[in-house]
């Protein structure tokens, strides 16, 4: 399981913050399980605290709505929950049900997110995997897309404001706001098996990124598997597909759910699905193979 060190070291993205005219203030934090930075011009720093603020109120919403959700399932969640928990039918009818916001029905019996951890013998997910195709006793969780809704609705705080260039990145789901006074903005894709090196490099303008893996939380069954966070919701186990799965999007919360979703799913699906959606897609298999999809070499760097 990487260690906290590696996780602010890498976040998923590293971010490369060189060679501008303008000066820019960036601003590091805690929230949403993950470090946040907030970067802005350093004129407009003032902004940083509004938004870090929208952020920590936008994450205290989701995890009360939810925690409120999973006590009572009558429970009711604000406007802007429910409809960030009904976009998540989009994901699922992508995977044919494969995704889930009920997936930490069966997260939960292999200890995640937190353990202890172990592996639930076949009755114990088969009973969970009945649950969520009734929706009957289930766990709310909206995880694979709620941090990429909340780095937008920060980016929108920060575009209110009439600032014109910005980055948010939160764990690896980033947003960037207009382009450097010399260039786009820089965003260097980790290598999941070499935390010190990476696999691509994009530019990005008013887009976002999001990266899911199968590094990012796991630990180790006693037959050896390594059992990670993501889990198909039809067969209660992990995909085998790939390691890193990372997505360019309009938006960071449309960049996090499809990564997830595009984890769960073949890679000549992800093809058709990304050429339908007009995402470009990065695929990193369990075979070592780097599979650029739906246009990714034309956000790479030159």
């Amino acid at each position: 399981m990487p260690s906290l060190f590696a996780k602010i070291l890498c976040c998923l993205l590293i971010v490369a913050l060189f060679g501008c005219k303008e000066s820019y203030k960036t601003e590091q934090f805690y929230a949403m399980g993950t470090f946040v930075s907030i970067t802005v011009p350093e004129k407009n720093a003032d902004i940083i605290v509004n938004a870090r603020s929208r952020i920590t109120s936008l994450e205290a919403a989701v995890k009360e709505d939810t925690e409120k959700f999973n006590r009572n399932p009558r429970y009711k969640p604000r406007p802007a929950v429910a409809e960030l928990i009904e976009r998540g039918s989009s994901y699922e009818l992508i995977t044919d049900g494969r995704f889930s916001v009920y997936a930490a029905t069966i997260s939960k019996l292999y200890g995640f997110p937190e353990g202890a951890y172990r592996v639930p013998d076949q009755s114990e997910l088969d009973t969970a995997l009945d649950n969520i195709s009734r929706g009957t006793n289930v766990s709310l969780d909206l995880g694979a897309y709620a941090k990429g809704w909340i780095v937008d609705e920060a980016i929108r705080t920060i575009k209110e404001a009439g600032i014109k260039t910005a980055m948010v990145n939160a764990g690896g789901d980033l947003y960037a706001l207009g382009k450097r006074p010399d260039r786009d903005w820089r965003v260097a894709i980790q290598d999941p098996k070499n935390s010190r090196d990476y696999i691509s490099i994009v530019n990005l303008e008013n887009m976002a990124v999001a990266t899911s893996g199968d590094y990012e939380r796991a630990f180790k069954a006693p037959d050896g598997r390594m059992i990670f966070h993501i889990f198909d919701a039809t067969t209660g186990q992990n995909p085998e597909y790939y390691h890193s799965v990372s997505v360019i999007a309009p938006t960071t919360e449309e960049a996090d759910g499809l990564s997830t979703a595009f984890f769960l799913i073949n890679p000549s699906e992800v093809r058709a699905k990304c050429a339908k959606l007009k995402t470009p897609v990065l695929l990193y298999t369990v075979n070592g193979n780097l599979m650029k999809l739906c246009g990714w070499e034309k956000f790479e760097k030159k």
